[in-house]
């Protein structure tokens, strides 16, 4: 697996949280070459339909899902949305 020295090795299995939002390179056993996917904090790693549990993934790069990022959705979003629908927004 290749990476950079920010990278988290650790293996996440299926059926797992996915703890972080970004991307995640897939290993599978032996049946396909890794490839990335995008994964949401929150969500359940899947099973593969071929290797079954034996999937496993990585964190590649963290990457904030836009409704989990602090400025963008943080404390005081919706008080800003509200804002908007009493000035006729």
């Amino acid at each position: 697996m290749q990476g950079s020295g920010d990278n988290d090795y650790r293996a996440y299995r299926a059926g797992q949280m996915v703890p972080i939002s970004g991307v995640y390179t897939v290993v599978h056993e032996g049946h396909r070459g890794e490839h990335e996917v995008l994964a949401i904090r929150g969500d359940e790693f899947p099973f593969c339909r071929v290797c079954k549990s034996e999937v496993r993934f990585y964190v590649a790069q963290i990457v904030p899902y836009v409704t989990h990022d602090f400025d963008l959705a943080g404390p005081g979003f919706r008080l800003h949305k509200q804002r908007g629908k009493a000035a006729g927004r």
